[in-house]
């Protein structure tokens, strides 16, 4: 089997179609240059399919530009467009990294992690979805593709519409943000995965049933999943689109400094809820 046979049969189907629909809601322009956080091979060809002409590939230490998502290296407003996929569980922490992408992202930023739903945390608690992702650091020998790459499984954080604006909030208080979130269902995922999740239930369904079969019975089922937002949203994927718009009207530039407006203190409070309450998730 060559070192590319375990993408062969991913059906990506699904997350291409998630992913234009937030292109086209959010207006991005696929002309300028987006920047790919902990960008591999298969990123490069996500971004093209959704006709993307200028794709910056980064990673921690290996593809493209060296970037550490948790501390990157790039002056603010660096790329019109910041994208990572399924690297923010790898972070030693994930809300630090979201912040870092909104910072060097001038107008948006889009990201693909697991979604946190009951429908979730009850997978896991049955045994056919798992805390720790133990079966990336097994498919690389034990060597890395853990938490920071590294040979440490790390803990899959999942994220929810709530968490994602938390997060970017209290990182640039002084921005208005517009935070869309998107969980959906999406059984991203090969024959070969599938095998190689021995901790879990789902590679002895998949041996009892045939691999392919049960493959097929995954993407069957998403779809019907996919067809109810009370269903979808608890699906086992996340999308999150962050707009990036001008600092808030209580919010004075100085010199490239942020302050408080004097002329907002007294009437602070009304505008603080309206803008908040206002932009947040859609």
């Amino acid at each position: 089997m060559s070192a590319n046979a375990p993408d062969f049969c991913r059906d990506k189907s699904c997350l291409l179609k998630v992913i234009r629909y937030h292109l086209n809601a959010c207006r991005v322009d696929t002309n300028e240059p987006v920047l790919v956080v902990g960008g591999e091979q298969e990123d490069f060809d996500i971004l093209s399919a959704c006709d993307f002409k200028q794709i910056v590939l980064s990673n921690i230490d290996e593809t493209g530009m060296v970037l550490d998502a948790e501390n990157i290296a790039l002056p603010d407003n660096s790329y019109p467009v910041v994208f990572a996929h399924a690297v923010l569980h790898h972070c030693r922490s994930p809300q630090k990294a979201l912040g870092e992408m909104v910072r060097v992202s001038q107008k948006h930023v889009f990201f693909v992690e697991p979604n946190d739903s009951w429908a979730l945390r009850m997978l896991v608690r049955l045994g056919f979805s798992f805390p720790y992702e133990l079966a990336a650091v097994a498919a690389h020998e034990y060597t890395r593709g853990g938490m920071r790459n590294g040979p440490i499984p790390n803990y899959i954080y999942r994220w929810t519409g709530h968490e994602a604006r938390k997060s970017v909030f209290a990182y640039h208080p002084e921005l208005r943000l517009r935070v869309r979130a998107h969980p959906y269902w999406d059984f991203y995922v090969n024959e070969c995965e599938l095998l190689k999740r021995k901790e879990t239930r789902v590679a002895e369904l998949a041996r009892k049933m045939g691999t392919r079969n049960f493959i097929h019975s995954l993407h069957l089922a998403q779809k019907l999943l996919n067809l109810l937002p009370p269903l979808r949203m608890q699906g086992n994927k996340f999308f999150c689109a962050i707009s990036k718009g001008n600092l808030h009207p209580w919010i004075q530039d100085r010199d490239g400094q942020c302050f408080l407006n004097k002329e907002t203190v007294i009437r602070r409070n009304l505008d603080v809820m309206k803008y908040s309450e206002g932009e947040g998730e859609k």
